[in-house]
């Protein structure tokens, strides 16, 4: 029987509080301690609704992260922040990587970035190596060895923060399914997060799949014995395209994070009862498909209380 869990992944939207404080800072009419503060009620919020939703796993919601790539690149030897770039068809933005030589990550530097949680729910969400090797620039080698490079650097900070008591570490992975792969790019990739899989063994890891229609990427690692958890946007994959009896756990991102619109709980019953009906994982995790920032706060959080809501409901069955 197929166990129904729940987490959210990513950035979560600021408050207009928050997103007023930090426009305030910007201009100088408002103090970095008053800033921190409100970075902190953002934070604290989250945690508390998260709890209150009795989620098995906790986010922080990245409230200080300017982007998914900008604390890394900040606190790593031989990268350097670039240009402003357009979030694949968002209206977000990030700071492009760029790279200029040999890295070397310093991790504590990072700790501020990740604030604890307790240690058996606490979570936490990161660039795929790929995806980030991907849209970095710079760089005089081959996209293999970016790649290795860049998944050197995330195993320091996955080991540093497995030491810390972090128990569930997921990547997002957009840029395949929004630009489809070759076979030979796919294999650099499953390497790639096996190589962070041995420095984590105690660790659940996590591949979210988001932007595209991913069927053929999951086909594709049920034939290669891929071991971790794979997140399918199914706003952009149908079920019907996937094969039956996967073989890994799934993470169903059944919350749409670039629409207003609320949920139906009792479409989104229906369609789970299908996922478990075909697919037959052990574990179904229930989460949002890509992050929520890309909606204003207050909807993102009635689409959170739709999600813990349908948590619950298979809680108590």
């Amino acid at each position: 029987m197929t166990k129904i869990s729940c987490f959210i992944h990513g950035s979560y939207p600021r408050s207009e509080k928050l997103a007023q404080a930090s426009r305030d800072a910007e201009r100088k009419r408002l103090t970095q301690k008053i800033l921190g503060m409100r970075f902190r009620e953002d934070f604290t919020d989250l945690i508390k609704l998260q709890k209150k939703l009795n989620l098995e796993f906790l986010e922080d919601g990245k409230f200080e992260w300017q982007d998914i790539f900008r604390p890394i690149v900040e606190v790593t030897e031989g990268m350097e922040v670039g240009p402003l770039t357009r979030w694949f068809d968002n209206n977000n933005f990030y700071r492009q990587p760029i790279l200029k030589g040999k890295f070397s990550l310093d991790k504590n530097k990072l700790d501020h970035f990740f604030p604890a949680l307790s240690k058996e729910k606490w979570k936490v969400t990161l660039p795929s190596p790929f995806t980030f090797a991907k849209l970095a620039g710079g760089g005089s080698l081959s996209f293999d060895k970016n790649l290795s490079e860049i998944t050197n650097v995330l195993g320091v900070l996955t080991a540093h923060l497995e030491k810390r008591g972090v128990s569930f570490i997921q990547f997002n992975e957009p840029f395949i399914p929004y630009y489809g792969f070759k076979k030979s790019e796919l294999s650099s990739f499953i390497k790639s997060f096996s190589k962070l899989k041995k420095t984590n063994p105690n660790t659940i890891f996590s591949v979210q799949f988001f932007f595209g229609d991913c069927a053929d990427v999951v086909s594709y690692l049920a034939d290669s014995g891929f071991l971790g958890i794979v997140g399918i946007d199914f706003y952009k994959t149908s079920i019907s395209k996937l094969p039956r009896d996967l073989p890994f756990d799934i993470a169903a991102g059944i919350i749409e994070s670039r629409n207003s619109l609320i949920e139906s709980e009792e479409v989104l019953k229906v369609f789970i009862e299908k996922v478990v009906k075909k697919i037959k994982p052990d574990v179904l995790y229930l989460t949002n498909n890509s992050d929520f920032d890309l909606l204003p706060a207050q909807v993102a959080n009635e689409k959170l209380e739709t999600l813990g809501k349908i948590y619950n409901y298979y809680s108590k069955i």
